[in-house]
């Protein structure tokens, strides 16, 4: 009786060793897979720009699964893109296939929206308050945003959807110049020249007087 007794606790102890080990082998793994989503690209203006990678769920390659994950707000590049309104913003994503779901929200911040944990080369932006209006894009891979925005900056934030691999949102940094306060600097430049050019003159001027009365002496 007591040999039944002590076997099956052998038994049982070597079920939860091996449960044990088990568990711990898939922990293991799940903390080697990698489900990064690749990056999106914006041009505007022959400039371009690689998005930053925000919450995401994201199926592993070769796998059946998925890995989600949640960013602390809208993660952008740390540079913008610099242009003037009205402009043409034109998205490249990163796979062939179309997506099932394709939107944006253009949203202006101020230095009271970035979330001051980002570091490195990107920024963050948090959602509160700043989530903008969602506009539908034509599900392809390559799409023309037409803008018209106020001077100021701004967070492009692009949510995409596939059947396949599963979904993202991508963000991007834009600053949109007054194009007022360009046209007000080139007057204050071109004053500053005629003013030089004037100078110049008087200066050419007075020396041709010296020279010929000393000449004169």
């Amino acid at each position: 009786m007591g040999l039944d007794i002590l076997s099956i606790k052998i038994r049982w102890s070597n079920i939860i060793i091996e449960a044990g080990i088990a568990i711990l082998t898939l922990f293991l793994l799940a903390g080697c897979a990698s489900a990064d989503p690749p990056p999106a690209i914006l041009k505007i203006n022959e400039n371009e720009q690689t998005s930053g990678i925000g919450s995401n769920c994201w199926k592993v390659e070769n796998e059946t699964y998925s890995i989600c994950a949640d960013t602390i707000g809208i993660i952008t590049p740390a540079e913008p893109l610099l242009t003037r309104s009205p402009f043409t913003a034109h998205l490249t994503l990163p796979l062939q296939e179309s997506p099932e779901e394709l939107r944006f929200s253009t949203t202006r911040v101020t230095d009271d929206d970035e979330l001051r944990e980002a570091v490195n080369d990107v920024r963050a932006w948090r959602f509160e308050g700043n989530s903008g209006d969602w506009n539908k894009l034509p599900s392809v891979r390559e799409s023309d945003m037409n803008l018209s925005l106020e001077p100021g900056l701004y967070v492009l934030n692009i949510f995409v959807k596939w059947e396949e691999k599963g979904d993202v949102s991508y963000g991007f940094l834009v600053q949109v110049d007054d194009p007022e306060a360009g046209v007000t600097n080139n007057v204050s430049s071109g004053e500053k020249t005629a003013g030089f050019e004037v100078f110049l003159a008087i200066m050419t001027l007075l020396l041709v007087i010296v020279i010929r009365r000393n000449r004169r002496k």
